[in-house]
């Protein structure tokens, strides 16, 4: 390659890993390393890659290309001399989860992994460099990932809030850094987030309400509110789903249909299976969050009241659609923080 043996091992001296060594160590070294020159644009190796040589940039500089998990180009960065490249492979057998290029005219030492791996054994210090390194990169990836996700949720906060201008735009705040600091604390980052939260109101409405019922007009009164509620709600909602344009068959899938529309536009903590769908018998699994038994029991009334608590929905259903439908519910779970399971079988 034509460079002295002294430029060898002065080129070394400059890289991290060997900064504590022993003269006689990085003649060890030099001698372990192959050595090569690299035109500008000349992969060294490419993504994927089985090969597991660890690399030192002696003069120049290179260009390692972060990919994408589909394989697409994502990020680039150059390392100078003194730069140590490729030692993750050498570590963990791995392929390469990067391809690195010459960017100038560069001089590049290799040295096999299994020896990278016996000088970390016998070089303390050069095992804690490396410690120091892996954990300097673990570091700095793990601000990148928080600012990226800080980023995504920032623009996230601004294109909600961007969408509800026909209704926030004539808001006026007393200044500007209120009007910031107001949107950035309180504002709803995601669709979700605002559904979640227009959900917790509704169900604290309830609950309030009745437990104001309960203490006024004693339990039952309270109980017999609940339930006429859900099932005016479930008229209500079976009235939206036809104006909607929805088909809601006039048998017993009318229900679990009418019950999926709520959920889509208006008690997103429920999930649904459905397990059965005839005409003379359908059955559908509700589970996940009961918002009523959350706030139920956060106010101490759930004892008061009759659960599962959509069998008036289904009810109300089935007399707005102008059907005889026989409803039953087999709760499974009434668990903490509002945690849900039951079982509603419609038949004909």
């Amino acid at each position: 390659m034509g460079q002295s043996d002294l430029s060898h091992q002065q080129s070394l001296e400059r890289v991290g890993l060997f900064k504590g060594l022993s003269q006689a160590s990085l003649q060890r070294v030099r001698k372990d390393c192959t050595w090569r020159t690299y035109a500008p644009g000349e992969a060294i190796f490419e993504y994927l890659d089985c090969s597991d040589d660890v690399f030192f940039v002696a003069s120049g500089d290179v260009r390692v290309v972060i990919h994408s998990l589909t394989g697409k180009p994502v990020s680039f960065s150059d390392l100078g001399p003194g730069n140590m490249f490729g030692e993750y492979p050498a570590i963990d057998g791995l392929p390469r989860s990067a391809s690195v290029e010459a960017r100038t005219n560069c001089v590049v030492a290799s040295m096999p992994a299994a020896t990278f791996r016996d000088l970390l054994r016998t070089e303390v210090t050069a095992a804690d460099a490396l410690l120091l390194q892996l954990v300097a990169t673990i570091r700095r990836l793990s601000t990148r990932v928080y600012e990226f996700s800080a980023a995504v949720m920032a623009i996230t906060g601004r294109r909600i809030y961007g969408e509800m201008q026909g209704i926030r735009a004539r808001d006026v705040y007393p200044n500007e850094e209120v009007k910031a600091q107001l949107l950035e604390k309180t504002f709803p980052k995601s669709s979700e987030d605002m559904t979640l939260k227009l959900s917790n109101v509704s169900a604290a409405f309830y609950g309030l309400l009745l437990a104001d019922v309960g203490d006024r007009f004693g339990w039952e009164e309270a109980d017999a509110l609940s339930k006429n509620v859900f099932k005016k709600l479930g008229r209500l909602k079976t009235e939206e789903a036809v104006e909607l344009g929805v088909d809601v068959p006039k048998d017993s899938r009318a229900p679990a249909i009418v019950f999926i529309t709520a959920v889509h536009s208006a008690s997103p903590e429920y999930n649904f299976e459905v397990l059965e769908y005839l005409p003379e018998e359908t059955i559908i699994r509700v589970f996940g969050i009961s918002r009523y038994d959350r706030i139920a029991k956060k106010l101490d009334i759930e004892r008061h009241l009759t659960w599962p608590e959509l069998i008036p929905f289904f009810e109300g259903v089935a007399e707005e659609i102008g059907i005889t439908c026989r409803i039953e519910g087999d709760l499974r779970e009434l668990g903490e923080g509002g945690r849900y399971e039951c079982l509603y079988r419609f038949t004909l």
